[in-house]
């Protein structure tokens, strides 16, 4: 007799790896039926097994989606997905597209691994290309996108990777990452090998040359090279930190505009006092810019405008201006929340209880963030902490600190996604800049503690089997000096958050 659950689990498997093989493309275009619905990114998508259904999520500003996969055809530049919803009452069709690149510039990528090749004998004294492919490699858990070289160095043999610039910031983002683990399987077959060349696009390798500064694969180096395709040359570029270059990130940091900088105002307060009794102890209110969202269990239902003292309630693409007339409505849809987002609903293929997986995560992590360390203080779990480099903003998942005074940067994900580590190291590097410059307890976090000047603490947190295969050889290249922790919590963590692995990765 046919083992049918295992064909089922090997399906689903099938169907989750072409939709995060086409994640590491970067941005794409979102359809239904062939109707746009929005431009997302890979940070706003999840794709959960749940009683062996495969759900997609994607989310963006005041929307969200679900549905179930049951199959899947994929090319570089489209992902088309056969979905059902609705409790499988309707059948859709949804797509990830992008835009193909023009007659005029397209080039395949096995074209330009052949013309790195050539442009690095050109320019790289005494450096001979044997072998460049541009080919996706399950096995290595490596995609198309990117380039790989094996060189000679009188005799030696070396490792490179390259990325085209043609490919979206986030792919050439990862080429760090696909580099390491290019890196250790030429190491199975050389055991002499010991240096990693990435050559990135000319002007947008800032990302990876920060990460260097602390990523030091054990027993190799790494050289970084910007290629300027259009002039054929090749530069090499050193490892450095954003903040010691940018003369101007002194002056970001001081009229950066925090989460607890200024009081609300009585009638903003007023009016979210007026929505969180309709769910007492459940709505969360995080302030953002002139907004304050409102959320249960992770989920944003409503927003409050702090400069018109008004109203927006809705999820997905329907929102709607509070009033008299449709209270009645916001009260249903509070109480809808309230009911199917729980960890023991019947409704659980529903957008209500699959969208924002990591946000509801991440407010139960809050409520006691001991549960992933004792040694963490109770009194702080700070959510969506803004944090600079130069002129970019972006938010970290929890800010905690030890009874001690010493920072925890906390990264979640309730998915696999190959870029985990270095998204919280990302997050590690500005926290511990601003660390440095006194700027959290400037403005007015952690009171009453005192925080030490030991680097912070970066724990990596996730379902114990949603962890990607490469999470660790990744992880194990980062620097001692980031202490990463790898935290496996249970599958079923929305009933409660338990601990079942913690250990340290580098």
């Amino acid at each position: 007799m046919a083992d049918h659950s295992t064909n089922l689990t090997e399906d689903i498997g099938r169907l989750r790896y072409e939709l995060e093989l086409f994640l590491l493309g970067g941005e794409f275009d979102l359809y239904e039926d062939d109707r746009f619905i929005a431009a997302s990114e890979p940070d706003r998508i999840e794709a959960e097994v749940s009683y062996n259904k495969l759900i997609f999520s994607c989310w963006g500003e005041g929307w969200s989606r679900s549905w179930r996969v049951t199959g899947c055809d994929a090319t570089p530049e489209r992902l088309r997905l056969e979905c059902t919803k609705q409790m499988g009452r309707t059948r859709c069709t949804v797509e990830l597209r992008r835009a193909p690149e023009g007659a005029e510039t397209f080039r395949s990528r096995s074209e330009f691994a052949a013309e790195l090749a050539t442009l690095i004998e050109a320019n790289l004294a005494g450096f001979r290309v044997e072998h460049a492919i541009a080919a996706r490699d399950d096995r290595l858990h490596i995609s198309g996108t990117h380039a790989r070289l094996t060189l000679k160095l009188r005799g030696r043999v070396i490792a490179g990777i390259g990325v085209s610039s043609l490919e979206s910031q986030a792919t050439i983002d990862h080429t760090l990452a696909a580099g390491i683990l290019w890196l250790d399987a030429l190491s199975r077959k050389h055991k002499s090998i010991d240096r990693l060349l990435i050559f990135a696009p000319r002007g947008r390798a800032i990302t990876i040359a920060t990460r260097m500064t602390v990523v030091h694969p054990p027993g190799a180096s790494i050289s970084l090279y910007e290629v300027d395709e259009e002039k054929k040359l090749i530069e090499p570029v050193a490892a450095f930190d954003q903040g010691d270059v940018a003369d101007h990130l002194s002056r970001a940091a001081v009229r950066a505009l925090w989460a607890r900088d200024k009081a609300l105002p009585i009638k903003v307060s007023e009016l979210i006092g007026s929505i969180a009794r309709l769910a007492p102890g459940l709505v969360e209110a995080h302030i953002r810019g002139n907004r304050v969202k409102l959320s249960i269990r992770g989920l944003e239902f409503a927003r409050v405008s702090t400069n018109r003292q008004t109203i927006e309630f809705g999820i997905d693409e329907s929102k709607k201006k509070l009033n008299d007339a449709n209270r009645r409505e916001l009260e249903e849809l509070v109480s809808e929340i309230v009911s199917r987002r729980r960890a023991d609903s019947t409704h659980r293929n529903e957008t209500v209880f699959r969208a924002r997986s990591e946000a509801w995560l991440e407010s139960l992590i809050r409520r006691d963030v001991t549960v992933l360390d004792p040694a963490l203080d109770p009194r702080f779990a700070y959510s969506q902490v803004p944090a600079y480099r130069g002129e970019q903003r972006t938010f970290i998942d929890l800010l905690a600190a030890t009874r001690y005074g010493r920072l925890a940067v906390i990264e979640l994900k309730a998915a696999e996604d190959a870029e985990f580590p270095f998204q919280g190291l990302d997050y590690w590097l500005r926290v511990e800049w601003h660390l440095a410059r006194g700027d959290f307890q400037r403005r007015g976090y952690f009171r009453g503690l005192r925080l030490t000047d030991s680097p912070p603490l970066l724990y990596l947190v996730a379902p114990l089997f949603r962890f990607h295969a490469t999470t660790k050889l990744i992880a194990s290249s980062v620097s001692d000096r980031v202490p990463v922790y790898r935290i496996g919590i249970n599958e079923d963590w929305r009933a409660g958050v338990r601990v079942l692995l913690s250990e340290r990765l580098n």
